[in-house]
């Protein structure tokens, strides 16, 4: 019996010193600043810490809009929890765009928007949000969304996963075509994309300014 005890302490003994010769031998933790930075022309998302796609790991991302854009309504399987850390924005809930329902959030600003909520956004000025959240963080569109490129049409079912191409889109969904020349209260320039929603009888078009800013316009917005 006693010669049983004795091993059984060198085991746990062993065992102890292996854990601390393992813990020391891990990587030592390490802080992280990630600054505010431009986004390059077409990014909307950048990873600041974590990946989104992974269940139950913590992340970061942080999502660009130029100004004008509307945010579809959409759902996700999380709670998004929203911080505005550049710009003026706007949250509303409900299936359908309603500009009336929108709630300002400006600079600082937090909002939430509960897992399985239908919801939408707007972008007054050019807006950067940062979410955070549990993974795995999907955006899925409540109606399909028409992306007109200079590729061609696309049919959109997320707001961060690249569409399918189509050549049955709605015919009168796109009256500019890619390279028309536009102006509006926002400036003038070039269409160089759009985004129609039959459901909610909006198309809102990307235009890039001579110096290389771009903005969303809705048709009722822009003249020829």
């Amino acid at each position: 019996m006693f010669p049983f005890r004795i091993f059984s302490l060198a085991l746990l003994l062993a065992f102890s010193l292996g854990s601390n010769h393992a813990e020391s031998q891990s990587p030592p933790a390490v802080h992280s600043v990630v600054p505010l930075t431009k986004f390059q022309p077409g990014q909307w998302v950048e990873k600041v810490w974590g990946d989104p796609s992974k269940p139950g790991e913590p992340f970061v991302i942080r999502i660009h809009n130029d100004a004008g854009y509307i945010v579809l309504p959409h759902t996700h399987l999380i709670d998004e929890n929203i911080a505005v850390v550049k710009g003026s924005w706007a949250l509303g809930m409900g299936r359908l765009f309603d500009r009336s329902a929108l709630e300002p959030m400006e600079l600082g600003s937090f909002g939430m928007a509960p897992r399985n909520m239908p919801h939408f956004a707007w972008s007054k000025d050019e807006t950067i949000v940062q979410v955070h959240g549990i993974g795995p963080f999907s955006s899925t569109l409540v109606d399909p969304v028409y992306e007109l490129t200079e590729k061609g049409v696309f049919v959109l079912t997320s707001l961060l996963q690249v569409g399918t191409p189509t050549t049955s889109g709605p015919p009168d969904c796109f009256a500019l075509k890619i390279g028309a020349q536009v102006h509006g209260d926002r400036g003038e320039g070039v269409v160089i994309g759009a985004r129609c929603s039959p459901s909610n009888h909006i198309t809102q078009y990307w235009v890039r300014e001579p110096g290389g800013d771009r903005f969303w316009a809705t048709l009722p917005e822009l003249k020829q």
